[in-house]
């Protein structure tokens, strides 16, 4: 038989490969002088994160903030599934891809995302998803036990990759312009990696229960913030609405 052709590097060629290398590096390391100026930034690694081979961060979401945070102190370069109406434009398309970003049809059934994001992986890259699917508060975060999308469990089954569950608390205080000033405390506890079902992976509800694991992952994630940083209600997720005064 013939060999077979080697699939293509997820990122493109190498030019392009260095390009947004180079275009990540700058950005994010901006991203994370800003946040590092303005804000007290403290993070817990509770398990080392491997520094090599697939994986998958998954973290709640209280604020448009997070991305470019997550970015600048995760220990490993992202390369985020982003809602599709971010690259709307041609300035942003580009911007975006050359963030290694992924676009995702929010409306369902995007089966081109999902098979980026798998060969990232294959590539030994990091997929970075708010699993919430937007921006969560309250009993509706994943932070209190809701509902998460099914994209996280999907992702990992298929791929085999862990998944590295992250709780960042502070980031929706940045809604108040006065907080950018008084150096507004985040907190980003990042947690040990839970493994995808393997040998049973296509047993009848194996990704539900693997579902189930990830979902008190968060949630004891969020005690043990609570526990260590000595954080109060007032200090827990809220909604932008709620952080910026505004009352229905």
């Amino acid at each position: 038989m013939p060999p077979s052709t080697p699939r293509h590097h997820s990122c493109g060629p190498l030019p392009e490969r260095v390009l947004r290398t180079v275009f990540h590096w700058l950005v994010i390391k901006g991203c994370r002088l800003l946040f590092l100026i303005t804000c007290r930034v403290r993070v817990v690694e509770l398990a080392p994160v491997p520094r090599r081979g697939m994986l998958i961060m998954a973290s709640n979401h209280i604020s448009h903030f997070d991305p470019p945070i997550m970015s600048g102190f995760f220990p490993r370069r992202l390369d985020w599934m982003a809602m599709g109406e971010l690259f709307g434009t041609p300035f942003w398309r580009g911007v975006f891809t050359r963030l290694n970003c992924i676009p995702v049809d929010r409306g369902g059934g995007d089966r081109t995302s999902l098979r980026t994001a798998l060969h990232r992986l294959e590539d030994g890259r990091v997929i970075g998803i708010f699993p919430e699917g937007g921006i969560r508060a309250g009993e509706y975060s994943i932070l209190n036990g809701a509902t998460m999308k099914p994209g996280l469990a999907a992702l990992s089954t298929m791929s085999g990759a862990p998944v590295i569950p992250c709780v960042l608390i502070g980031s929706d205080r940045l809604y108040k312009p006065v907080n950018w000033l008084r150096r507004t405390t985040l907190h980003l506890v990042i947690g040990d990696a839970v493994e995808p079902p393997k040998q049973d992976a296509r047993q009848p509800g194996a990704r539900e229960r693997f579902a189930g694991e990830l979902s008190r992952a968060f949630v004891s994630l969020q005690k043990e913030a609570v526990a260590r940083f000595g954080l109060s209600p007032e200090d827990l997720p809220q909604t932008p609405q709620a952080r910026k005064g505004i009352h229905p």
